[in-house]
C-alpha cells in the first residue's frame, strides 16, 4: 500500500470496516467481506463452503492491501473487489494462501513453544535458553544463543575487557505460573569466560488448584573454561506455589567457579509468609561426570523445615554460594575470607540488625559458604563481599560489579 493511504488507514479504520461489512447485502448467497467471521472450517473447505466469506486477516498481504485500497476509491473501488471476489479461481488462490498462511504459522508457534497446546488442561508455557561462549583471538564471544519462549539475552556486555563478558538472562514474563517450566544450558568452551546474571528477582507465584508444578532448571558446563560465574538475583517464592529448582555444574578438576543461590519463601515485607505450597531445590556438581557435591532441600509451607535447627531456625529467606576449585592452599583461604568477613563492619552491622547467620567452610577444594536472613538484602551484601574476596585469588581479576545490579 502507498505511503499516502497509511496516515488515512490509521484513522478511518473502524469506518471501512463497517463499510467493508455493508457491501453487497443483497442475498444470502451473496459473497461478502466480514473482517471479523472467522475462516471456514477444513470441512467448509472440502465442500466448496464459505470460500467467499473468509477474514480480511487471514488473507496474503497482497489481497488484503488489494481490498483495502479498494474502500478509499468509491463505488468503482467496490464494484472491482465484487468482481474480483466472484471470480472461482481467485477465491480458490486466496483460501489455498490463507491455509499456507495459517499452517505455517502454528507450525511457528508449535517449534517456539513445543510443550504448548489450545486444549483447556494444558496450561503450562515452556522457555528453553541454550548458550555456547568460545574463544577467538583472545576475545569471549557468544557463539550460540538459541531460544524457545519467552527466555532471551541481551548482547554480551564487556566492562571487564574482552575475555570476560556479561551475560544478562531475561525472562519478561516475570515469573512461572502454574505448570511453566524454564531451562537454561550454558556452556563456556576452553579458555573463555563469561559472568551470568539476571536484571531482576526471580519469581515462582502461587499455583492453580489442580497443583501444576512450575519448574526451573540451570545447567552449566565449564570443563575447560577460563572461568564460570553464575549470580543471579534471588528468588522469590509466593505463598502458595508449588517449584522445583534444580542447578547442575559440569565441571573438571581444573575448573573455576563461583555460583550462588538465593531463595525468599514468600514476602515477609508485605505480610505474605510462605503457609502453603511446596518447594523443592537441588543442586548437583559433577567433575569429570562425578558427582563430587549434592544438595536437595524439600520445605512445604508451616513445615518443620521452617523452625527447627537443623532447618531454616524461623528465618524465611537462605543462600549457597559455592567457589572452586581452589589449586593452593584452600584451608588459607577459607581462613583468610572468614576473617575478612568477620571484621567487615558492614557485614556485623547486618548480622547485629538483622539477624543474619552465616557461616564459610570447604569441602576439599570447594569453598561453601551459606546464610540465614529474614531479608534477602543482606545475603546479597554477604555474597557480594565474599565473591569480591575469593575473585582476585580464584579467578585471577579483581571484582567488577554487574551494572544492572545498581539500577
Amino acid at each position: 500500500m502507498g505511503a499516502q493511504y497509511r496516515g488515512a488507514l490509521k484513522k478511518c479504520l473502524t469506518p471501512c470496516l463497517r463499510r467493508a461489512i455493508a457491501m453487497n447485502q443483497s442475498g444470502a448467497k451473496t459473497e461478502r467481506l466480514n473482517p471479523f467471521k472467522p475462516s471456514p472450517s477444513p470441512c467448509q473447505r472440502q465442500n466448496g463452503e464459505g470460500l467467499a466469506q473468509h477474514s480480511l486477516n487471514d488473507l496474503p498481504q497482497r489481497d488484503r492491501n488489494e481490498r483495502v485500497h479498494a474502500l478509499f476509491q468509491g463505488a468503482a473501488g467496490k464494484k472491482k473487489v465484487a468482481d474480483r471476489d466472484r471470480d472461482p479461481s481467485v477465491k480458490v488462490r486466496s483460501v489455498m494462501l490463507a491455509e499456507q498462511f495459517t499452517d505455517k504459522n502454528k507450525q511457528a508457534e508449535q517449534e517456539l513453544n513445543p510443550g504448548s497446546s489450545t486444549t483447556a488442561g494444558a496450561r503450562n508455557w515452556r522457555a528453553s535458553l541454550t548458550l555456547n561462549l568460545t574463544k577467538e583471538s583472545n576475545r569471549t564471544i557468544l557463539k550460540q544463543a538459541a531460544h524457545q519462549g519467552p527466555l532471551r539475552v541481551q548482547r554480551p556486555f564487556y566492562p571487564e575487557g574482552a575475555q570476560r563478558p556479561h551475560i544478562y538472562i531475561l525472562h519478561p514474563p516475570g515469573g512461572l505460573v502454574c505448570g511453566d517450566e524454564i531451562d537454561i544450558n550454558a556452556r563456556v568452551e576452553h579458555g573463555a569466560g563469561a559472568l551470568f546474571t539476571t536484571p531482576s528477582a526471580g519469581k515462582i507465584y502461587r499455583t492453580d488448584a489442580a497443583g501444576h508444578r512450575q519448574c526451573q532448571t540451570v545447567r552449566l558446563h565449564c570443563a575447560d573454561a577460563d572461568s564460570l560465574e553464575w549470580l543471579p538475583q534471588e528468588n522469590i517464592i509466593y505463598d502458595g506455589a508449588d517449584g522445583a529448582q534444580t542447578l547442575q555444574l559440569h565441571t573438571s578438576p581444573a575448573s573455576r567457579f563461583i555460583a550462588w543461590e538465593i531463595t525468599a519463601l514468600g514476602r515477609p515485607a508485605a505480610d505474605a509468609p510462605f503457609a502453603r505450597g511446596a518447594f523443592t531445590q537441588t543442586t548437583l556438581i559433577l567433575r569429570d561426570g562425578a558427582p563430587c557435591f549434592f544438595e536437595r532441600v524439600a520445605l512445604r509451607g508451616e513445615g518443620p523445615g521452617f523452625k527447627e535447627p537443623w532447618g531454616l531456625q524461623g528465618q524465611q529467606v537462605y543462600g549457597s554460594l559455592l567457589a572452586g576449585y581452589v589449586q593452593d592452599s584452600p584451608q588459607r583461604l577459607l581462613q583468610q575470607c572468614r576473617e575478612a568477613l568477620q571484621t567487615d563492619a558492614a557485614i556485623a552491622a547486618l548480622e547485629a540488625g538483622k539477624d543474619l547467620r552465616w557461616t564459610l567452610t570447604r569441602k576439599d577444594d570447594l569453598i561453601i559458604l551459606r546464610a540465614l536472613c529474614q531479608q534477602s538484602e543482606p545475603i546479597k551484601r554477604l555474597f557480594m563481599a565474599a565473591w569480591s574476596l575469593l575473585r582476585p585469588t580464584l579467578i585471577g581479576v579483581e571484582s567488577h560489579p554487574p551494572r544492572i545490579w545498581a539500577t
